[in-house]
């Protein structure tokens, strides 16, 4: 069963409404090293985009290319073996689907299921109004911090102060733009888990839209 109605929680919220938030403390900002399973590499020939939003308080390092999201479906963005991958390890086995955020955005994102328990879902978010910079700044309600993905800078975050809800893996493939995967349990599992995965997911998403472009 299709679960986008339940998809407005956690992730729309911290996507969609908390864009216009501020925060007088912030959120956390602080640079890591990537995940094993994200690959390095790449030259580092295209400087990071200037955000015309909120300034980043960590230096956000140059993209090996600009990767454009216009035009992309996300459903395109995990190959038939890389789906074999995701069901293996994380047990999301339902064909994937395409819709578009409930949302003034109108976001298009790819949405892909278990189909046993927990029955949670992972969604790729394509973006292309925004880059990863704002998520950075402190100024949103989120719990940020700066990480690498496929060679490309990215931003884990999650809602400021949960820490078993959701994380979020967004990654800066273009300026103004950003390749979203975002992943909210049924039940309670630490982000670190959580962003286990969406660290993955985004790695593979980025590979195959490296081969797009």
């Amino acid at each position: 069963m299709r679960r986008v109605a339940a998809l407005s929680l956690a992730g729309l919220l911290t996507l969609v409404l908390c864009a216009a938030c501020t925060n007088s403390t912030g959120g956390e900002a602080t640079p890591t090293d990537t995940t094993a399973d994200a690959p390095s590499g790449g030259s580092s020939s295209t400087p990071a985009p200037s955000s015309s939003g909120p300034t980043p308080t960590v230096e956000i390092p140059p993209r090996p290319r600009d990767l454009s999201l216009t035009g992309v479906e996300p459903c395109s963005l995990l190959t038939a073996p890389q789906l074999e991958q995701l069901a293996s390890r994380f047990k999301f086995d339902e064909p994937p689907e395409s819709d578009v955020r409930k949302n003034s955005k109108k976001y298009p994102f790819c949405s892909i299921e278990q189909s046993a328990e927990p029955f949670s879902a992972i969604d790729i978010v394509v973006a292309t109004d925004e880059g990863i910079e704002p998520w950075l700044s402190g100024r949103r309600n989120v719990d940020a911090w700066l990480v690498t993905i496929a060679g490309y800078p990215a931003a884990n975050y999650k809602l400021m102060g949960t820490e078993d809800e959701e994380c979020v893996t967004s990654v800066g493939v273009a300026d103004g733009q950003q390749l979203i995967v975002d992943l909210q349990p049924l039940v309670d599992t630490d982000y670190r888990q959580l962003c286990q995965v969406t660290e993955q997911v985004a790695t593979w998403a980025t590979q195959t839209l490296q081969t797009l472009r």
